[in-house]
This record gives structure tokens, sequence and C-alpha cells, in this order.
């Protein structure tokens, strides 16, 4: 085979190897490395049967397509999308991932084209393998794919809150934080928030003790958060996963974050690639986990509609160590790949500890300061959660609010109470107290800026029970996030809805699935009617 030929071989089998890590880029990251795996070793195998040329000519034009291919995976990775091709694979370990890909696809192609070689008998049954073997592929893909994605389906969600709901007096504290943090996607954020998550906190009610510190001095959190945009590149702000309302007080700081020249918007939540969730221009079942609520989903809708870049910086690991270096790299990236980036950086819990934690280690925050040589800012949010003797201690020094305030910078009498083993004191830069609000679900729903938001009651005129009814905007299929949703109980037929000024329709989920109904969004309330 001469040069010329070997040389568009490997052109082409390289370029064939990238184009499927691209395709398994449309699937949720944590099938991407199975997917990249059956596509590209399906084309080598392919063509290991097509050529007729003899085997020791064509597999080195295959050994060095792998290697060029995996090399450009490598810095497709590393410049544009961590989580490329093969997912969320951690930093140490990716070298060894894509290895380990080009070793199996070299090894599928070595082995098909010794067995199906032109001189073999065989040669005339390869179409025949190759058609059953691909079909079992794909399917097996397609399989996968669609079990991600019922994962996080409304069903899905009522089942696990049904399973664990019959089981609270057995279940552990991580799945305690799976019911809560479910129970708030579905709607029901006050009984979200009666679930203890530490063991310390059963049996725990507020305090009425009277309080020794002096008053507090806050700030409009409009003001607090005009001056921290203009003074600053880089801002983590923390959620608690199961208080949804965080998640609207971050989609309000946008706007001013924009304004002053902020222009990506990185959330541990997202699971797929910015590009794919650009592209399809709204968030679906497949974006991620706890996006899943509809005020993340609002709060992503609102990032693209302001022209932010948006992306995901997270992966699965149960390392400590490893998540959190993971975390910072992906992150410092991104802030070094553009000289004048401003980011906002949205983050869980403690990832937003920029000095080390004592019996914990360095956070994230932490981690991306030493990589970038930037201090971020970091934001920590602070609500009603039940038996939270903190929170009802600064909701009495400040005084009643109708809206979030700020501590800018937080007290350092504060911080000590609230992150006692943080090394530095203020932990965080800046604390919001949320206003002590909860409405009674499912009719009388209330939550952070329902003033700019309609409510539109209704009433499930349905004979089954447990149901999600959700408000799906005009145009997005069944898997996209819903602008509000709420879960009702055996028995519960009233309830409200708190939605951005948009169209929508109404969409109505059971233990089984979607239901057939007839819901007029015209009508006050709206009536929901199952579809015989």
């Amino acid at each position: 085979m001469q040069l010329r030929q070997i040389s568009f071989l490997v052109a082409t089998f390289s370029t064939a190897y990238v184009a499927a890590g691209a395709t398994s880029n449309l699937l949720p990251a944590e099938s991407r490395a199975l997917v990249s795996l059956c596509l590209i070793t399906m084309l080598s195998m392919v063509a290991a049967a097509f050529f007729k040329t003899q085997p020791r000519k064509m597999i080195p034009a295959v050994v060095a397509a792998t290697v060029l291919a995996m090399f450009a995976i490598s810095c497709w990775r590393r410049w544009f999308d961590p989580m490329a091709a093969v997912g969320p694979v951690p930093p140490s370990l990716e070298a060894l991932a894509l290895v380990v890909l080009g070793v199996i696809n070299i090894a599928a192609f070595t082995i098909v084209a010794a067995v199906f070689s032109a001189e073999r008998r065989v040669f005339r049954f390869r179409w025949v393998v190759f058609v059953v073997t691909g079909t079992m592929l794909v399917a097996f893909c397609v399989l996968v794919a669609r079990r991600v994605e019922g994962v996080n389906s409304r069903q899905a969600l009522l089942r696990r809150v049904v399973m664990l709901e019959q089981s609270s007096d057995r279940i552990g504290w991580g799945e305690r934080q799976e019911l809560s943090t479910a129970l708030a996607v579905l709607g029901r954020q006050q009984e979200a928030r009666k679930i203890p998550l530490l063991p310390e906190a059963v049996g725990q009610e507020p305090s009425d003790a009277p309080d020794s510190d002096p008053p507090l001095v806050v700030t409009p959190w409009r003001d607090a958060i005009t001056r921290i945009a203009a003074e600053h590149r880089l801002v983590l702000i923390m959620e608690a996963h199961t208080v949804t309302e965080d998640r609207a007080w971050i989609e309000q700081t946008l706007g001013p974050f924009r304004a002053a020249g902020f222009s990506h918007y990185f959330a541990e939540a997202i699971a797929e690639s910015g590009s794919t969730l650009k592209s399809r221009g709204y968030p679906t079942s497949r974006t991620g986990s706890y996006t899943l609520d509809p005020r993340f989903g609002n709060l992503v809708r609102t990032a693209m509609r302001l022209g932010f870049e948006v992306g995901g910086y997270d992966h699965a690991d149960g390392n400590f160590d490893r998540r959190e270096e993971y975390q910072a790299a992906a992150l410092a990236q991104q802030f070094a790949a553009r000289p004048d980036i401003r980011m906002v950086v949205h983050a869980g819990h403690g990832h937003v500890f920029k000095h080390e934690v004592r019996n914990v280690g360095r956070y994230m925050a932490a981690r991306l300061w030493e990589m970038t040589g930037v201090e971020p800012f970091t934001i920590w949010q602070f609500s009603n959660t039940l038996r939270h003797d903190d929170y009802h201690r600064i909701i009495r020094q400040i005084g009643p609010i109708a809206e979030p305030v700020m501590l800018v910078p937080p007290p350092r009498h504060v911080t000590e109470k609230l992150f006692p083993e943080s090394s530095v004191q203020p932990a965080v830069d800046a604390i919001v107290i949320h206003a002590p609000r909860l409405g009674q679900e499912p009719a009388d729903r209330h939550g952070a800026f329902t003033d700019r938001m309609t409510r539109v009651p209704g009433v499930w005129l349905g004979i089954q029970w447990p149901v999600v009814i959700a408000a799906i905007p005009v145009g997005e299929p069944d898997d996209a996030i819903a602008l509000d949703q709420i879960m009702l109980r055996h028995g519960e037929t009233s309830f409200d809805l708190w939605l951005p000024r948009t169209d929508y329709t109404i969409r109505v989920w059971s233990l089984d699935g979607p239901l057939s109904v007839d819901a007029s969004t015209k009508s006050t309330p709206v009536r929901v009617t199952l579809l015989h």
C-alpha cells in the first residue's frame, strides 16, 4: 500500500473516530464513554470487513488513526468540553480511559481483519455478522440512553418518593436527602424542609432564647449584587440542593451580572455540554439531576436568554479530593482560555469554601483560587429550613424582611457559628438571608419572587393519585423541565402553579407515566380532566 493511500486511510479513520465521539455528546454524560466505544469499534470492524487489503498493511493505518483521534479528543476535552466523548472521567484517569478505548478499538479491528480476511472462506458471510452485531450495539446504546433518561423522568421521581416514604422509618441519611430533594423538585417545598438531613437535627426545635449578639446591618440584595458584579470577575454562589428558592434568587442575579459584563454561567448540576444545551434551547431530563427542579430550569432558560455561555463542571466521583480537583480544573481551563472572562459559578453547599475546612480539606473554591491566581468572591444562601436555630436567631437580629437581604461582609461572630470548622473567618464573603415564608402545598404555595410570576390556580378532576401536574412551555416536549409543577397526594384536588409570563400547556404524570388530559389554560381555575 502506497504512503499516499495510508495517509488517506489515517485521515479518514481518525476523522470518523472523532465524529463518533462528537455523536456521543448528544447523549447524557454518563452514557458517552459506552456509546463512543460502541460507535468507534463498530466503525473499525466494518472497515476491517470492507477492505480486502491484507491485515498487515491495514493495521498500522488504524493504529495511527486511533492514536491521532485519541489525541484530538484529549485536546477537545482540555480546551473546550471536559466531558466530551467519554463523559465525566477524572483528570487523573483521563489518559488511561483514552488508552483503553484506543486499545479496544485496535484489538477489535485486528481480530476482525484476521478472521474475515479475503483469503478465508468466512469472508463472504462478513456482512451478515456485522448487521447482527451492529443492530445489537445500536439497540444496547439506545437502551442505555433511555434508561438514563428514565431515571430522571417525573414518574420515576414519583415512584421514588412513594417508595422512600413507605420506608421512611428505615432509610438512612443519604436517602433522606434524596427524598427531600425529590419533594422540593415536585413542588412540596415545605415538606422537603421538614425532613431532618443530619442526625443531630432529629427532634430539635427552634430556640426562643434571647440573643446576646448585636443587631445585624444588612444590605438590600440588589444593591449588594450590583456592587459585587462591578468589582469582581469570579463569583461563586452556593445553593442548598433541597431549597428551590436558592435557585430562584440566583436567576434574579443574572440580569445585574450580565449588565456588568459577566459572560459565562457554570453550574455544578449541569451534566450535558453547553453546546448541546444551547443548540436545543431549553433544559430537559438529560440536562442533569438537580436541574429537574422547575426553578433550576427557569434559571437555565434565563441564562441562555440573557446570552450567557452555559455549561457544567462536575462529575460523579465518590472520592472527595478527585471530585474537588476535577471541578476546579474544569473551571480553571475555562477561565484561562479567555483572559477577559467574567464568570458566575453555581455550586452546591461547601464547594464554595475558599479556605481549608478542618477535618475535611480543601474544597473546589480553594483549588480554583490556586489554579487561576484570582480570588473568587463567595456567596452563601440561608433559608428557614426546619430545626435550624441559627436562621431563626439571625432573623430575630435583622427584624422583619419581605425579600432577601445580604450581609456583606458577614460579621465574624455569625460565620463562626455557621462554619466553625473553617480555618479562616469570615468563611465566605457574603451571606444571603431569605425571608421566612413558606405556604401550604398544594393550594397555597409561596416562594421567592412570586411577584414576578403569574399565579395559576387549578383543580384536578381525575381519579388517580399520586400525580404530578406540570406546566410545559408551548413547543417543548414532555421531557423538558417544567415552568412549575406540583405533586398531588391522595384526595388532593386544588393546586397552585407559579409561572413565568409565557405560553404553556398542562401535562399530568402518574406512577405509570403520562396521562392523557384536557386542560384549558384560559379558564380560572384551570380544570384538568382525564380524557377517556
